[in-house]
C-alpha cells in the first residue's frame, strides 16, 4: 500500500513538472541541440498522449505552437523510423500521426488537420507540403492555401522559408505568396510584417511594400527605427523611389545600409562640404558611397580628406568621430604623400584617433618609412593601436628590429603576439626567437 501511494505521488509530481514548464525547456533543448534531445522530446510527446492528464497535453500542445519553425523541421526529420502513435483524438494525436512513417497515417492526419484550426495546424500541414507521398503533400497544399487567420499564416510562412530549396517544396512559396496577395489575405500580410521571427518579417515586409501597405510616413518611419537591418533597407528603398527628396532625412538613420542609399540618392550638386560627415561615417559603405559622389563630379576625394582633416587637427572642439572618420577615410583614398599627414596623429591621446592612424600609416606609408613611425608604437597602451602596428610592420618583416618584435612577443594580446611570430617566422634565421625563449629583455 505505502508503494502503491508512491508511485501514485511521483505520477502526480511528474505531471505538475510538465505542466510547469518542462515542455517549453525541452523545446528549446531540442530546437538548438543534439539529434538525441530530438528524440527524446519526441518519445515525451508519445508518453504524455498516452499517459498523460489532460493538462500535460494542452500544456506540450501550447510549447509546440510557441516552438521555432526549426525544431518543428528537426522533429519530421527525426520521427521516423519510430512506433505507431496511440492516444486520444485531438490536435496533438494529429501532429504526431503526421509525422508517422506511414503514407495511410499521415493522410489521414493531413484530412484531420485541415478541419483543425491554430498556428500549430497550420505548421504541420506547411511541413507535409513537402511529403514524398504525392497524395500527403497535394491535400497538404490545398488546406494550406485555405488559411487566412494571421496566427496561421505566420506559422505556415516560418515552415515554408526554411524548405524554400527543397525539391518537392519548390515553387510552393510563390504560390502561397500570391494566394496572400488577395483581399482576405491583407491583414495576415500586416502580422507578418510585425512577426518576431526575421526571415518572416522580412517576407512580410516585402509582400506589404509589394501591395502598396505602407504610406510614406510608415516607410520613413521604418527606415529610420525598425530593428530589423533588412527591413530598414527595403523600406529606405521604396521611400526614395517614391520620394527621393526624403535622401536628406534618411542620412540619419542607424542602419549604414539605409545612410549609403540615403547618399546615393543625394542630387549630383551637392556641396562638398554637406558630404564632410558621410566621407567621415563609421560604416565603410556609407564612406566609399560619398567618395563616389565627388567621383563622379571629378573632384579627388583625397583631397577633401586633407583639406577637411588638417581643419580638425587645428580646430580643439573637433568631435572624436569625425577626426577619427576622416583618418580613415584618408587611409582609404590617399597616396603615400599622406603618411606624413597620419603621422603626425601617432600621438594623439585618444586611443581611437593613434588606431585610425596606425592604419592609414600601415597601408599608405612607404616601406622605408614604416619602422620609423610604427615602431615607436609597439608598446602603446591601447591594444588595437598594437595590432595595427605589427599588422603594417609585417609588411616589413626583415626591417623589424629585434627589441620591437620582442615587445610584439611579449605583449598579452593573443593577436599581436601572433603577429610577432609570424614577423620572427619571416626573418632570417628568426632573429629574435632567442629573446622569445629565455624571457630577457634586448640590450
Amino acid at each position: 500500500m505505502l508503494r502503491r501511494r508512491r508511485g501514485r505521488a511521483t505520477a502526480t509530481t511528474a505531471a505538475l513538472t510538465v505542466e510547469g514548464g518542462s515542455w517549453a525547456a525541452w523545446c528549446a533543448s531540442a530546437a538548438v541541440g543534439s539529434p538525441e534531445s530530438v528524440r527524446h522530446l519526441l518519445t515525451q510527446l508519445r508518453a504524455v498522449l498516452t499517459t498523460g492528464p489532460s493538462g500535460a497535453r494542452t500544456a506540450a500542445l501550447d510549447a509546440l505552437s510557441q516552438a521555432p519553425a526549426r525544431l518543428l523541421l528537426l522533429l519530421d526529420r527525426h520521427a521516423r523510423p519510430g512506433p505507431p502513435v496511440s492516444g486520444p483524438a485531438g490536435p496533438l494525436r494529429l501532429f504526431l500521426d503526421s509525422l508517422d512513417a506511414r503514407g495511410m497515417t499521415r493522410q489521414a492526419a493531413v484530412e484531420g488537420l485541415a478541419a483543425c484550426g491554430g498556428p500549430l495546424a497550420a505548421a504541420a500541414l506547411a511541413l507535409r507540403t513537402d511529403d514524398w507521398a504525392a497524395e500527403v503533400r497535394q491535400r497538404a497544399t490545398s488546406a494550406l492555401m485555405m488559411r487566412s487567420a494571421p496566427d496561421e499564416v505566420a506559422a505556415a510562412v516560418r515552415v515554408l522559408l526554411r524548405m524554400e530549396h527543397r525539391t518537392r517544396a519548390g515553387g510552393l512559396l510563390a504560390d502561397y505568396r500570391a494566394a496572400l496577395s488577395t483581399p482576405p489575405h491583407r491583414r495576415a500580410v500586416r502580422a507578418l510584417a510585425a512577426d518576431a521571427d526575421p526571415p518572416a518579417r522580412r517576407f512580410g515586409v516585402e509582400l506589404a511594400l509589394d501591395l502598396g501597405e505602407y504610406v510614406p510616413g510608415d516607410l520613413l518611419r521604418a527606415a529610420l527605427y525598425d530593428g530589423d537591418q533588412v527591413c530598414r533597407r527595403l523600406c529606405a528603398q521604396r521611400l526614395l523611389e517614391i520620394e527621393p527628396a526624403q535622401a536628406g532625412r534618411l542620412l540619419t538613420a542607424k542602419g549604414a545600409g539605409v545612410r549609403e542609399l540615403a547618399v546615393a540618392a543625394l542630387p549630383p550638386d551637392v556641396p562638398a562640404k554637406h558630404l564632410v560627415p558621410l566621407l567621415a561615417d563609421r560604416a565603410r559603405m556609407v564612406r566609399a558611397q560619398a567618395r563616389w559622389q565627388l567621383y563622379q563630379r571629378g573632384e579627388p576625394p583625397a583631397e577633401v580628406y586633407r583639406v577637411q582633416l588638417r581643419k580638425a587637427v587645428k580646430a580643439t572642439s573637433t568631435a572624436q568621430r569625425l577626426l577619427v572618420g576622416l583618418v580613415v577615410g584618408l587611409g582609404e583614398c590617399g597616396d603615400a604623400s599622406d603618411a606624413r599627414l597620419l603621422g603626425g596623429l601617432l600621438g594623439s591621446p585618444q586611443p581611437a584617433v593613434r588606431r585610425a592612424a596606425a592604419h592609414g600609416v600601415a597601408r599608405l606609408a612607404a616601406p622605408d618609412q614604416l619602422v620609423g613611425l610604427l615602431g615607436p608604437l609597439a608598446n602603446d597602451p591601447d591594444p588595437g593601436v598594437a595590432r595595427e602596428v605589427f599588422e603594417g610592420l609585417s609588411r616589413v618583416p626583415h626591417e623589424v628590429p629585434p627589441e620591437t618584435l620582442w615587445i610584439g612577443r611579449t605583449r598579452t594580446e593573443p593577436a599581436v603576439r601572433r603577429l610577432a611570430e609570424r614577423i620572427g617566422a619571416r626573418r632570417p634565421g628568426q632573429a629574435g626567437g632567442a629573446y622569445a625563449q629565455s624571457g630577457q629583455t634586448p640590450r
